[in-house]
């Protein structure tokens, strides 16, 4: 069987998508029989766009320009001759129309298709969400989830999810980690309980590196980037099809 060559747009931040690079291979690697000398390591092509550029953008909602810096890197893997997207980034999955309609060919692997199977194989169906602004406030990620029966709640706060984006953006995107910032992620996540969430979507790939299962074992967390990891994994070694993640199914 002929594995698919998938391509991962990664530099939103640059942090995540070595993650998924080294995390992708240590899982495929690990699964997989030994070839001539060892076992093999998945065709993987990455493209890095800037993310300074992408965050202005961003934090401007200036949402055109979000989707033309990102295709700009989309449009690096599919002239790679990729069957496959991964973003390394809930906030980069807001370009997956746009990406539909200039790329018909790409298969994505959405993230929150991902996190839908495991919210639902958890027997949940109301969850808290954080991660960036647009992430928390904008439609397209919780509409996501809304076409697998999942809803969302995010932090009532305004003044709290702006501090969870300036976190991601001037501490985690530069893997720095600190006490206080994970103190302030728990009581937010913690406080999501009182608006009926079951458990609480990390929503963005960077605040797993901070906040751990162990740190508040009271609520169940989702750690978004290891749960569309392992989609990817069971993807690249036919333990699921793309289109068992897909809505309605």
């Amino acid at each position: 069987m002929t594995k698919p060559l998938i391509g991962i747009l990664t530099g939103i931040s640059y942090v995540s998508g070595l993650d998924y690079y080294e995390s992708i291979n240590r899982l495929v690697t690990a699964d997989s029989k030994v070839g001539d000398i060892m076992s093999p390591n998945p065709d993987i092509v990455m493209v890095s766009v800037d993310c300074d550029r992408y965050v202005h953008f961003l934090t401007e909602r200036l949402f055109a320009e979000v989707d033309e810096h990102l295709l700009g890197g989309v449009a690096k893997i599919a002239n790679a001759g990729c069957d496959v997207l991964v973003i390394a980034s809930n906030t980069g999955h807001i370009c997956v129309p746009a990406v539909r309609n200039a790329f018909p060919h790409l298969d994505i692997i959405h993230i929150a298709d991902c996190a839908a199977a495991e919210i639902k194989q958890s027997k949940l169906s109301k969850v808290g969400l954080i991660g960036t602004q647009a992430t928390m406030e904008e439609e397209y990620l919780k509409s996501r989830l809304a076409l697998h029966n999942i809803d969302t709640v995010i932090p009532e706060s305004p003044d709290d999810r702006s501090r969870i984006y300036d976190i991601i953006c001037q501490e985690l995107s530069f893997n720095v980690l600190r006490d206080g910032s994970r103190d302030f992620m728990i009581d937010v996540i913690r406080g999501m309980q009182s608006q009926g969430a079951e458990a609480c979507l990390l929503g963005c790939t960077e605040i797993e590196l901070l906040v751990k299962q162990d740190d508040i074992q009271d609520v169940h967390l989702l750690p978004s980037a290891q749960i569309h990891i392992a989609g990817v994994v069971d993807i690249l070694l036919g333990r699921r099809k793309l289109g068992n993640l897909l809505p309605g199914t």
